[in-house]
């Protein structure tokens, strides 16, 4: 297995996605940073809790771009 596909402490899957603050992913989606709550909140965007901490993954945006797309 190369070393861009292993997790630390030897766990095997996919790379790990960069995770992002509110106010990074407000910037992102050119946004305010009260909307990326909101849309956590309503249970649009996905987010990584650690504590009092909120990050939200690069695949977590993609979910919430990829479903907000109007055809």
């Amino acid at each position: 297995m190369s070393p861009q596909t292993q997790k630390p402490g030897g766990l095997r899957g996919r790379p790990l996605s960069k995770l992002r603050t509110i106010d990074e992913t407000a910037e992102f989606l050119n946004v305010s940073p009260r909307t990326v709550r909101r849309l956590i909140d309503s249970g649009a965007l996905g987010a990584h809790r650690f504590g009092r901490l909120v990050r939200i993954g690069d695949e977590d945006l993609a979910v919430l771009i990829a479903t907000s797309r109007s055809v």
